[in-house]
């Protein structure tokens, strides 16, 4: 489950994947620009419109072709979140899902570079 992590740590992290994903013949993510993917911004309304549906008990996060790049060799990849809610057929012989994303989908979130944040 998520935990809240050290600046530091957080950091150091990030700076390990930039390094990795911009190296040279390395499997490079990219933004629709052409840069090296570092991240995403994800709008509070985004957020709140998925989270304000009580049946949510979360955020589930997929990663997806980009979809004006969806023929495109290139790494361009955007995510597309979802509400996740309990799978009532859910345990842990049968292979099911254990969370359903039953309504809204969201994508075209903002990618960084442009729209990054530096950890302070």
């Amino acid at each position: 489950m998520s935990a809240v992590i050290d600046k530091t740590l957080a950091k150091n992290l990030i700076s390990s994947y930039q390094t990795q994903n911009s190296a040279t013949g390395g499997p490079a993510l990219v933004t629709p620009d052409g840069h090296f993917l570092n991240g995403f911004f994800i709008s509070r309304r985004c957020l709140d419109a998925i989270l304000s549906d009580t049946n949510n008990i979360g955020v589930s996060v997929h990663f997806a072709k980009h979809p004006d790049h969806q023929t495109a060799t290139e790494n361009i990849f955007t995510l597309v979140l979802t509400g996740a809610s309990p799978n009532p057929d859910y345990n842990e012989e049968n292979g099911a899902a254990p969370y359903l994303g039953k309504y809204e989908a969201w994508d075209q979130l903002t990618p960084c570079p442009p729209y990054c944040t530096d950890l302070i």
